[in-house]
């Protein structure tokens, strides 16, 4: 559970900590959100602002809603701010989002009646622009088989220009929070948001295929609403998991990863709504329905491989 370094300043009084350990304990949190009264609460992988009472950030306002938007650290010491399509909005910097935004030292952050400003240590603003030369925590680096998901909504520009102003964040809030709930449902995690889209991963064990289907599923049945309309790829393959830590989660890397956003691309110009990977046909063989997608060269990749489409069938 989160604490309030407030809190911590005056323990930190009663026992005799300094000023100079208190502000090294503050940047250790990496990031933090510091409410209008003083109150900073650290940001440690993820930090929940909501009406319910599991939030890291309890907001008691009618006007906010129980599970209202999340603060992810993610990338290199980046932190995002989601709206999981709530209906009177998150704001930043005044201006409500309509999609995950990337937030900087100083953004200012509003839900409900409640005020916060968004702080990010220096040590940790440096490591987003420096890959070496700062003190952060390093996991032990290992590599693992792992599926890779990566959804994007489709024409989402298109989205922004015809959609009413307070239509879109609630469309592509709770399309968000949907798809986040039928991933961590089926045992995966929502590793990365983008703007119009995430990336997900499952670590792979012996039938991790049955939790794979389930979420293409219920993927799927989302993507017959339309609303909004989007794409998904699934690829299988070896990713680093560990070195730098993000927050209080593993980073997931190699080339994989690239081959995954890649596919991404290739099913944008295939028009194909879900793509998955030879590999992930393989595993898959005799749970899906698929059809031949033909071979194709990947950018930064030297050779050509197979894909499948998958139209919900089987």
């Amino acid at each position: 559970m989160s604490v309030h370094l407030a809190a911590l300043a005056g323990q930190g009084r009663r026992y005799g900590i300094t000023g100079h350990e208190m502000k090294d304990m503050r940047r250790e949190a990496g990031a933090w959100i510091e409410d209008s009264a003083g109150k900073e609460v650290p940001i440690r992988g993820a930090c929940h602002l909501g009406r319910a009472t599991m939030n890291q950030v309890v907001v008691p306002d009618p006007l906010v809603s129980r599970r209202h938007a999340l603060i992810q650290a993610q990338g290199d010491a980046e932190y995002w701010l989601v709206d999981f399509g709530s209906r009177n909005g998150t704001y930043l910097n005044n201006q409500r989002i309509a999609q995950p935004s990337r937030l900087n030292d100083g953004d200012e952050v509003r839900i409900g009646g409640s005020n916060y400003v968004f702080r990010q240590a220096e040590h940790d603003r440096l490591a987003s622009t420096f890959s070496g030369g700062v003190d952060q925590t390093v996991f032990d680096v290992r590599l693992d088989n792992a599926w890779l998901l990566v959804a994007d909504i489709i024409g989402s520009t298109q989205l922004i220009s015809h959609l009413p102003p307070d239509e879109l964040p609630l469309m592509t809030g709770k399309w968000l929070a949907t798809c986040r709930d039928t991933i961590e449902s089926c045992g995966g995690r929502i590793n990365q948001f983008m703007g119009d889209g995430f990336f997900a991963c499952w670590r792979d064990h012996p039938g991790r295929e049955a939790d794979i289907v389930q979420a293409m599923q219920a993927l799927h049945q989302q993507q017959l609403q339309a609303h909004p309309p989007f794409r998904c790829v699934i690829h299988l393959g070896p990713v680093v998991f560990g070195g730098m830590a993000i927050g209080e989660e593993e980073r997931i890397s190699g080339g994989e990863v690239h081959f995954a956003f890649r596919m991404e691309k290739l099913a944008g110009q295939l028009e194909v709504p879900c793509l998955l990977s030879g590999p992930v046909k393989a595993r898959l063989a005799g749970l899906l329905l698929t059809h031949d997608a033909g071979s194709h060269v990947l950018p930064g990749f030297q050779d050509a491989v197979g894909f499948h489409a998958w139209s919900g069938q089987g």
